[in-house]
């Protein structure tokens, strides 16, 4: 079976991070994936230094902004677009194609006119109401298979309960042993970032754009620092061109709250490797404001590393977190309920017990094989839908004929 997973995001993030697991794991089982990126930004070289193999073509999407020319553009580009992923399908021999977010449906479009199974993602919950209502038909209408990182982020996309058992949903794939707390000197990692071992260090890993609500984190840290905790941040992600004047605002409340840029606040910018970073802290912070995420992997490869988490309920991450055992799951928007989770899961000894039971967690629900097996369901039954589609479709002309 031949794969074709089209993102159109071109900084390596979750997207991303799944289809390099998953090409590795369903390797085994008969599953060959190609990825189709952007021809511009670091994913492809991620992806490809893993093995992975990629092509880069012009990829216009949907931008978060009210400006028209970037849709138009996009709607100017789309034609062609689809016409390029069409011939990649040709080519390859694709069976199945696979994206990863809502609202860019080139390679849906793509994979109906050439007659290939389509298995369209819902990652997150970031979409207006307005938007998601506009593209869901379209969605069941093209999709043999819908899959979403959680059930919380199908119930939010009107039709997708009545895709039945099409409606397939998954947590994000992590290794269970590239991420063990063992494989990472964590004393060494603290004193690479710069923290002593008496520090309360809140690790936080999502590139820098305002979903993620890095100042909530940072407003937290100063609330801790006020009533005495030697708190500090360690934020792990890339800057945006698109969200640059976001990466400034962060610097200028660091200035506003007194955190010291370097020693309380520690922006590291992107890594290849977070393992260190998770290491070094001591409880991972998801501080991601309403309408932001699905089940964001950087919290499973957190709860992985033996990390309790304190995580914003947002998308389907109270699925993920289970609230007083691995964790706090606490309400969005607020930087007190933040700090105050943070106080409860702060004692050493619980960090430990809460730690344990979040890798345990993490193995039952997000290990990559387990992902793999999901994955693996969900292209067969789309090849058996698009295969039963077809002959209804066959049969429907050939009495029409007679």
């Amino acid at each position: 079976m031949k794969v074709l997973v089209v993102i159109h995001y071109p900084v390596f993030g979750g997207p991303h991070n799944q289809a390099l697991q998953l090409a590795r794991a369903l390797e085994p089982h008969g599953v060959s994936m190609t990825v189709l990126l952007p021809d511009y930004g670091d994913a492809a070289r991620r992806l490809r230094g893993a093995g992975i193999e990629v092509v880069l073509t012009p990829l216009h999407r949907v931008r978060a902004t009210l400006r028209p020319g970037p849709l138009f553009s996009l709607v100017a580009h789309l034609p062609g677009e689809v016409q390029t992923i069409r011939r990649l399908i040709r080519e390859r021999a694709v069976d199945v194609v696979q994206l990863g977010g809502l609202v860019n449906p080139h390679g849906a479009i793509a994979a109906k006119l050439e007659g290939k199974a389509v298995v369209w993602q819902l990652l997150d919950t970031r979409a207006p109401m307005a938007v998601r209502a506009l593209m869901m038909p379209l969605v069941v209408r093209l999709s043999d298979v819908v899959m979403s990182t959680g059930r919380a982020v199908g119930d939010v996309h009107p039709g997708a309960d009545a895709l039945g058992e099409r409606l397939r949903p998954f947590f994000p794939p992590v290794d269970p042993e590239a991420f063990r707390l063992e494989s990472v000197d964590g004393s060494a990692a603290r004193s690479l970032f710069g923290f002593v071992p008496d520090d309360l260090v809140l690790v936080s890993v999502g590139n820098l754009n305002p979903q993620k609500g890095h100042e909530y984190l940072l407003r937290a840290v100063a609330l801790l620092r006020r009533e005495g905790y030697q708190a500090k941040a360690l934020v792990v992600g890339a800057a945006h061109e698109t969200h640059a004047a976001y990466g400034r605002e962060l610097y200028a409340l660091c200035r506003q709250l007194g955190l010291v840029i370097g020693r309380d606040a520690v922006f590291v910018g992107a890594v290849d490797d977070v393992r260190p970073a998770l290491a070094a802290g001591d409880i991972f912070v998801l501080s991601s404001v309403p309408r932001s995420e699905g089940v964001p992997t950087a919290v499973e490869e957190a709860m992985m590393m033996n990390r309790p988490v304190v995580a914003t309920n947002v998308g389907a991450v109270s699925e993920l977190v289970e609230d007083g055992v691995t964790g706090y799951v606490v309400p969005p928007l607020d930087a007190r309920a933040l700090a105050d989770a943070i106080v409860r899961s702060g004692d050493p000894l619980v960090r430990s017990r809460m730690g344990t039971q979040a890798r345990e967690r993490a193995v039952a629900l997000c290990s990559t094989e387990r992902c793999a097996e999901v994955h693996l369901e969900a292209y067969e039954l789309a090849l058996e839908h698009r295969r039963s589609h077809s002959s209804t479709k066959a049969g429907s002309v050939s009495s029409a004929s007679r």
